[in-house]
């Protein structure tokens, strides 16, 4: 019996690359959103000097409220008014495990502000529920 004889060529596997082209994308998108919503939490200020905490955590704040030296409080690029901050507070306690006593707005101050606009923004916090406050600095002060 005579069999019929194979050709043992060298055969190539073809690779498919479209669905590697796709994650990459999604993740360069992920990033570029992600890296613009980061950004646009951080308001140009000139921020107090003083020492502070040298540890740095990784809690999320939830809740980043900017008091400029013009008097106006920005949240997420909205100037917003004393009476929305409660307001703000409840959203941002409704998306965070453990509710309003878990969450730990960040609070920048200009330099140049009015402290008793600070002072009714710590308050408004505190009649929201807010246990702590967490107040951004500028290092290099002794």
């Amino acid at each position: 019996m005579r069999f019929a004889t194979r050709n043992n060529s060298f055969r190539s596997a073809v690779v498919d690359m479209t669905p590697l082209i796709d994650i990459v994308f999604q993740l360069l998108i992920f990033f570029l959103v992600t890296g613009q919503a980061a950004q646009q939490a951080r308001t140009e200020m000139a921020l107090p000097k003083e020492p502070g905490q040298e540890v740095r955590t990784n809690e999320q704040a939830g809740v980043v409220l900017n008091v400029l030296a013009d008097g106006s409080i920005v949240v997420n690029e909205h100037v917003v008014s004393l009476d929305r901050i409660g307001e703000l507070v409840a959203e941002a306690a409704a998306k965070t495990e453990g509710g309003v006593t878990k969450l730990r707005p960040l609070v920048r101050a200009d330099r140049e502000a009015r402290t008793d606009l600070i002072n009714d923004v710590l308050e408004r916090l505190s009649q929201a529920g807010i246990i702590a406050v967490r107040v951004a600095t500028e290092g290099g002060a002794k």
